[in-house]
């Protein structure tokens, strides 16, 4: 089933398969760990809120992004958000940080439809919609990752 946060049914889906990671959750794909997934998830919804913003922004072209994505291609991370360089939110301890999620992701489904939000480094100003959209496929990407 594919995670719709906006959704009771979805959102209690997500959690349900972040319970069944750990710490020593490998990969099937990728380098981060699966802590540092987690951070990184988080990080979305900091920066569609504004409270983290990419060192660079229209790198590269929002049409590339998405064939990247459609050919399976793995999508650069943002300046400023790659877990593998130490940059983005730092993995603290693995059940509060789960926790952390969960609370951002809430808090950001409590937002107002008509909130300005921050703008995407690769999509610029998105709508609330928009987010929810990517937030879905991007953790999606993510738990597929980690095999749940």
């Amino acid at each position: 089933m594919y995670v719709h946060i906006h959704t009771l049914i979805g959102r209690d889906y997500l959690y349900g398969r972040l319970e069944k990671l750990s710490p020593g959750t490998v990969p099937l794909f990728g380098l981060m760990t699966c802590h540092q997934m987690i951070c990184h998830i988080g990080d979305l919804f900091r920066m569609a809120k504004g409270e983290m913003k990419a060192q660079e922004y229209g790198a590269i072209p929002a049409g590339e992004i998405h064939a990247m994505a459609r050919a399976g291609k793995t999508v650069p991370v943002p300046k400023g958000f790659d877990q593998q360089k130490g940059e983005g939110t730092q993995p603290t301890d693995f059940k509060k940080d789960i926790d952390t999620l969960k609370q951002l992701i809430d808090e950001f489904n409590s937002l107002p439809a008509d909130r300005i939000f921050s703008p995407h480094p690769y999509f610029g100003n998105m709508t609330k919609e928009e987010w929810l959209g990517l937030a879905n496929y991007h953790i999606n990407y993510h738990l597929e990752q980690f095999g749940v």
